[in-house]
């Protein structure tokens, strides 16, 4: 038997490219849906703002010694007032210490401090309108927190007195102020012929 070639006509051909052209089509519009932008919405919370606390802690010494001796004897003592003031915005803990040079006196020396007020200030370390404080913090009479010699002060924060004494801590808030009588006496001791002691008082405000 012959083999029978059927011709394509070209109505055919043309039917066929059309089909062609047309699933071109419907790839290219499936494509295109992808690249669509998707639905979204947004919130937002704005002025959001930040800022640190305060410690801030001064004197009224203006620079000046509270307390000074020269020349003493056995017996002699000195006596000033200090007020100190507290500003920051945190709540703090307070601890008093000092820092000692000189040569050998500071075993000498009895330290006395006593916490209170004034009714009204005076000029610098004048104590004229003191008044202790009515507690006995530490069994050594009202507003007493450290009886020692200047050698057993604290000489570093992590020692330090805390304010008033460690068993009755008092958080200091804005616009607190207590005042601190001073007061150091040379003991009746030969030893303490010749020798001299330089001092520095320091209360420091950590918040609590």
């Amino acid at each position: 038997m012959r083999a029978v070639h059927r011709a394509h006509s070209p109505a055919s051909r043309r039917a066929k490219i059309s089909l062609t052209a047309l699933a071109l089509v419907a790839i290219g519009a499936l494509a295109g849906a992808g690249t669509w932008a998707a639905f979204s919405a947004t919130s937002a919370s704005s002025a959001n703002s930040f800022a640190a606390g305060t410690v801030a802690l001064s004197d009224n010494d203006s620079g000046s010694a509270v307390l000074s001796l020269s020349n003493a004897v056995p017996g002699n003592s000195d006596s000033g007032c200090i007020m100190v003031s507290y500003s920051g915005s945190l709540t703090a803990s307070v601890r008093l210490y000092g820092t000692t040079t000189g040569r050998g006196l500071d075993p000498y020396l009895d330290l006395t401090v006593t916490r209170g007020s004034f009714s009204s200030a005076p000029a610098f370390d004048a104590c004229t309108t003191f008044t202790a404080d009515s507690t006995d913090y530490i069994g050594a009479g009202s507003g007493v927190i450290y009886s020692g010699t200047l050698q057993g002060f604290a000489d570093g924060y992590a020692a330090g007195l805390v304010d008033p004494t460690a068993g009755s801590l008092e958080s200091w808030t804005s616009g607190e102020t207590h005042v601190y009588k001073l007061r150091v006496t040379v003991q009746n001791n030969a030893s303490a012929q010749a020798k001299n002691a330089s001092q520095t008082f320091s209360w420091e405000a950590r918040n609590s």
